[in-house]
Parts: structure tokens; sequence; C-alpha cells
């Protein structure tokens, strides 16, 4: 608990700078370079995504073989390297430079999933899992207030300067956690059996990376445009329209602490998570009026809780069967690529659709994670049944 309580506080530090800054954008270009056309905001907003998305698997297989604990603190140093460049850049020119630096040797989440892959297994790395991303949720809540409160006295630019102090405070934190120990690839028994575990293991993470995609695009797709889809019901408050966009991660924060790690199969939180998240799309894509949509929020939340928690299950089995740097790495790639993906459709679909279309596309892409989660769970031969343990 002392090793993930510091992992959880760095981690938290890590994703309240890198979460908060992008949703002020428009206002530091205007203090940045003023005359900036819309469009290059909501290019610069992905820029560091996907640059995340480009890097992050070598970066994993850096942290393989030279350790977690310092590909967690590299990142944290990248980080504030960016931030710090970002704040005292003097043009827009290096200003995007420094957002390229960010991006590329940030990685925060996947790097301190890493480390935790050395301090626990199983169903204990799985609720490890589930409580970092508690800290980027309350990260997600908190950032934006917090920075905003900054931003509507004056600080802009120079608030990237400002920021760049907390994942340094995070550095030394981690410093402080035990050493892990680099390990070669996971032994099997030879012959037969172990070409049928590598099969086994290749086929199922490459079907729980197909269900990753599938659901963080489902995600992402509803977020650009969600303020303007409640004005169009009839939502004129920016606040009330903010505080039921941040339902679903209010929820996550409230089940979270009361959800037990062996309180369900991973199966079965995948699959109810993705249909509950897929129907209360639909739903929301139908809406006419307001006086459901803060409801179906809540169920909404319910359904995201459900199917990150099965997919961390899920993914700590894979993680004692493969490099952990490689795979989170490889994980946390597959989510920046469907969010930056998700950004872009939900762009063309309202343009040409209106703003109910992305819901739609929610729900399609939630039922097809449904159908890929089925497969990888129940084709074929059953694989072992996960067991149950206390909590981390």
């Amino acid at each position: 608990m002392r090793v993930l309580g510091a992992v959880l506080t760095a981690h938290y530090l890590a994703a309240f700078t890198a979460l908060g800054m992008p949703v002020f954008m428009p206002s530091v270009l205007a203090q940045l370079a003023p005359g900036t056309p819309d469009w290059l905001a909501g290019t610069l907003y992905v820029l560091p995504t996907i640059c995340t998305a480009l890097t992050a698997t070598g970066w994993g297989r850096l942290a393989d073989r030279y350790g977690r604990k310092l590909s967690l603190m590299r990142a944290q140093v990248g980080l504030a390297f960016g931030f710090m460049l970002a704040g005292c850049a003097p043009n827009l020119m290096v200003f995007v430079v420094a957002l390229i630096i960010q991006g590329s040797c940030g990685g925060s989440l996947a790097a301190a999933n890493a480390y935790l892959s050395t301090q626990s297994k199983g169903p204990a790395l799985a609720r490890a899992l589930d409580w970092t991303q508690f800290s980027a949720r309350l990260a997600m809540l908190t950032a934006p207030i917090l920075l905003g409160v900054a931003i509507d006295r004056g600080l802009a630019q120079s608030l990237y300067g400002y920021l760049s102090l907390l994942p340094l405070l995070g550095l030394v934190i981690t410093s402080r956690l035990p050493p892990d120990t680099v390990e070669t690839h996971t032994q099997h028994s030879p012959g037969r059996s172990m070409a049928q575990s590598a099969n086994s293991i290749h086929r199922e993470l490459w079907g729980l990376l197909t269900v990753q995609f599938l659901y963080y695009f489902a995600v992402v797709v509803t977020f650009p445009y969600f303020i303007l889809y409640c004005r169009n019901l009839g939502i004129t408050s920016d606040s009330m329209a903010g505080l039921i966009y941040s339902l679903p991660h209010l929820v996550y924060l409230l089940i979270l602490p009361w959800q037990r790690s062996n309180s369900l199969m991973p199966q079965r939180l995948l699959l109810l998570g993705l249909g509950l998240l897929a129907c209360t799309s639909l739903m929301q894509a139908m809406l006419t009026h307001t006086a459901l949509l803060a409801p179906v929020r809540v169920f909404y939340g319910v359904g995201m809780t459900l199917a990150i928690c099965g997919l961390n299950r899920a993914l700590s089995h894979c993680a004692a069967n493969a490099p952990a740097g490689r795979l989170f790495g490889l994980f946390d790639s597959c989510g920046k690529w469907a969010g930056a993906l998700g950004g872009i459709v939900a762009g063309a679909l309202v343009h040409r659709y209106g703003l109910a279309m992305p819901f739609f596309a929610a729900a399609l892409a939630g039922a097809i994670a449904l159908t890929a989660a089925t497969l990888v769970f129940y084709s074929g031969k059953q694989r072992q049944p996960y067991v149950a343990a206390g909590d981390a």
C-alpha cells in the first residue's frame, strides 16, 4: 500500500499537469500568437497525444531492458522539461516543439502501470490498475477547475512553467520507491504446451487491444461536442453542461473504493460494462429533452467503470506472461490512437450529420467491442479461470 500510494500520488501530479492545460489551448494561443486560425488549437490539442501514441511502445521496450522505475522517472522528467519549455517559449514554433517533447517523452500512465506490475501480480495488479485510472480521473475533474481559476486571473502560457514543478515533485516521490528487477521473458513448459500457451496469450492480447481501441474510441468520440450537444437539448448553462459531462467520471470515483477485486469475473465485468456503455450511448443519441440526460449519464458512468475494471483484470492476466513495459506501452499507444481518431471522426460526423451522431458512433463501437470481447473470452477452448484474491 505504501508503494501504491506513492505511485498514485506521483501519477496524479503528472496527470494534473498533462490533462489540465489542453482545455485552455485557445487562451494560451491568444496570448502567445494572436490571430492564429481556430483549427490550430484543435491540432495542438491532440499533438502530444499523437506523439505519445508513436513513442509509447518504444519506451516500453526500453523499460523492460533497463528498468520500469527508471522509465517512470524518465516520463516525469520529460513531462517537466516539455512544460518548462512551453512556459518560456518566445514564439509558436518553440511552443510546438515543447508539446512534441511533452508527448514524446511523457507517457506516465503506461510507465506507472509497468512499474506496478513489478510490485504485484494477478488480481492485486488489476486492483492497482483500477487505482491509476482513479488518479487520472481525479486529475481530469480537478485540473480544469483549478487551472480555470488561474486562467481567469490572467495566467496562460506562464502557467506551463509553474505546472512543470508538479512532475518534478512526482520525480522526488518516485526516486524513493523500491527498485525493480529487470526480468527476462516468462518461462513456459517446453515443447508443444509452450507453443500453445504462447499462441493463446497472443490471441488474447490482440483481442484485448481491439477491445481497448474500440472502448476508447467510443468514449472519446462523444467528448469534443458534448457542450454543444447539451445546448441543443436546451441546457443553456455551461456550468450545468460541464457537470453533466463530468458525471461518468464522478461515478467512477464513487464506485471504485467500494468495488472489490473479487466481486465479479473479468469476463462479466467487461461484457456487462461494454453492453451498458453501448446502450446508454444509443439512449443519448435518441434523447430529445433534458429530463433523462443526467440519469443516463450516471448509467453510462457505471458502464465505463465496469468496462475499465474488466479490461484491467484481463490485462493483469496478460502481464504475467509478457514483458510488462512493452505490454502497457502498447495498450497506452492503442488508447491514444483511438482517442485521436475519435476526435477527428467526431468533427466529421457533427459537420455532416449533426450533434447526436457521435453517440450513434459510440454505440456502434461499443457493440463491436462487446462482440470482440465475447470472442476473446468464449471462442475456442476456455482458458484457466481467474483466481480471486484480496485487494492490493
